[in-house]
């Protein structure tokens, strides 16, 4: 199994490391530089000699040889019985029993020391009677400065190294022992507990009141230390090590963790605020495809109950829910509906999703997708029901005005205040060469005006018409008499209509005489062509 550590784990883990390896070297360090005392070198045999020990069921001491018995009498115990014994061992060789219990059987066991520098290794054999113990050299050390020796000593980091890391560290690292007392504490601690006021205003107290719920070496808690007189609030996560009676303890700074976290907290706080007065029905799926985020027009619009979104289904159930209410088009293959869920999915990552359902009830829903930073997706549900009701309503009533001009006998065109004819009727086209076919509403007046000039004989009322729609000029319905080159007669009326726009009417001419063509004054809205 992998295991992601991250600065904080690591740190943790390398001060810890060298606080103990600092502590089980200070004898090494000794040894390295041959400033050891006379108890410590009367527990370092001399080579191929062994310490023996032997103890009753009770405890007491029996017999040791000479070698032990010289041990005991520098050491300033010369009578110990099995708990002092082991206690004098412990730091060196943890695995000892705490007991001595009789065996039938004798059972023999190999101690192997702490630290690698430690050249002993401690022989126990437990037996009907009670207990003995054989320390010896373990062979390696058979030359006091032999050559193994010498590499596996030179192999141990500087002591001096260890000591500046852990009061250089930038994190707090102390002792603390199980009645709640400190012992040794790094630089950074002492840093906070000289600069930080407490509330209570008492110095000499511990800088950090733990939970009882922070286990040995366990997950780090969080913990705040708050500084009364600079009105701050330092964050901390705390991890802790049992060492000796007590524990080892690393407090890694986390404020700016916690002002981001803080910052997003409020950021979300912020979006949900502003999303929630949005009509529009918002979900957002995390990388994981969990709903994060949604806003009650969501509840609204797909009419999912609140327990069932901020429970955080997945956006697989999201969509089942929705099939469920009848939310989505039923889809025509259920055993297609998977692909088809990972289709929209795929789309929706990709920015490419754009649907509109028509529901049962009449309803009709625009969804988008949007991919978001993270691997997250939003999806937007927008009601346009309305919208889709007066777009229909809209086509209809052009359609059915459309119609109406068709049936009409005149020939009609509008056109725009930009010039460009914007609608025409069916009998508009009797006036227009079906041989050169191109479409009538991107024209402009003066391309229709040439087309009908093809179709009626010489008159200046084209260029009025093109002076009319165009011109700024005072807008008032004029008209007048053209002749067809076929020699029928046409009325031409030219109106001002709303926005801008000029309705443009030919009407076949009722009386069919006259000798000229003339032009009536617009005061008067009629004209005269002559034959």
């Amino acid at each position: 199994m992998l295991v992601t550590f991250t600065w904080i784990d690591l740190g943790i883990v390398v001060a810890a490391a060298l606080f103990t390896a600092l502590i089980l070297l200070m004898a090494t360090s000794k040894i390295q530089r041959g400033n050891v005392s006379q108890q410590e070198r009367a527990a370092l045999p001399v080579a191929g000699q062994t310490l023996s020990f032997d103890f009753d069921l009770s405890g007491q001491l029996l017999f040791t040889n000479e070698a032990g018995a010289t041990l005991l009498d520098e050491l300033e115990i010369p009578d110990p019985d099995w708990a002092q014994f082991r206690a004098m061992f412990l730091d060196r060789f943890p695995d000892l029993p705490g007991g001595i219990v009789a065996s039938d059987k004798p059972r023999l066991s190999t101690h192997m020391p702490c630290s690698c520098a430690d050249p002993m290794e401690l022989e126990l054999e437990q037996h009907a009677s009670g207990l003995s113990i054989n320390l010896r050299n373990r062979g390696f050390d058979a030359l006091r400065h032999s050559a193994n020796l010498h590499r596996t000593l030179a192999s141990l980091p500087n002591l001096d190294l260890i000591r500046t890391v852990c009061e250089q560290a930038p994190f707090p690292i102390w002792q603390s022992f199980s009645d709640g007392s400190i012992g040794w504490s790094n630089g950074r601690y002492q840093s906070l507990d000289t600069h930080v006021v407490r509330q209570n205003g008492v110095k000499g107290r511990p800088l950090f009141i733990l939970p009882d719920s922070l286990a040995d070496a366990g997950k780090p808690v969080r913990v705040s230390l708050k500084d009364i007189e600079h009105n701050r609030t330092y964050w901390f996560d705390v991890s802790r090590e049992k060492f000796e009676t007590g524990h080892l303890n690393f407090a890694v700074d986390i404020h700016a963790v916690v002002n981001a976290e803080s910052a997003q907290r409020n950021f979300v706080q912020t979006l949900a605020k502003t999303f929630a007065h949005l009509a529009i029905g918002l979900a957002i799926f995390d990388r994981n495809r969990q709903l994060v985020l949604f806003n009650p027009s969501l509840i609204d619009l797909t009419e999912l109950r609140p327990d069932y979104l901020t429970a955080r289904p997945n956006l697989f159930s999201f969509f089942d829910q929705l099939r469920d209410n009848h939310v989505m088009p039923e889809p025509k293959n259920y055993a297609s509906w998977r692909e088809r869920i990972a289709d929209v999915i795929s789309a929706a990552c990709d920015d490419n999703f754009n649907e509109t359902w028509h529901l049962p009830n009449g309803l009709t829903y625009r969804v988008t997708g949007r991919p978001h930073p993270d691997g997250a997706i939003a999806f937007l549900f927008e009601d346009i029901s309305a919208e889709i009701s007066l777009t229909r309503r809209f086509r209809g009533e052009a359609d059915i005005t459309r119609s109406a001009l068709d049936a009409l006998e005149d020939s009609l065109a509008i056109f725009n205040q930009a010039g460009f004819l914007q609608l025409s009727n069916r009998a508009m086209g009797r006036f227009f060469d079906p041989r050169k076919p191109s479409p009538l509403e991107k024209m402009n007046i003066r391309e229709v005006t040439y087309l009908w000039q093809e179709q009626f004989q010489p008159s200046p009322a084209w260029g009025e018409i093109r002076d009319f729609i165009t011109g700024n000029a005072e807008r008032e319905t004029w008209s007048t008499q053209l002749r067809h080159v076929d020699g029928d007669r046409f009325d031409l009326q030219v109106s001002p209509l709303v926005s801008g726009a000029t309705l443009v009417t030919f009407r076949y001419a009722l009386a069919k005489q006259g000798k000229g063509l003339e032009t009536t004054s617009k005061s008067k809205r009629s004209s005269t062509v002559a034959a």
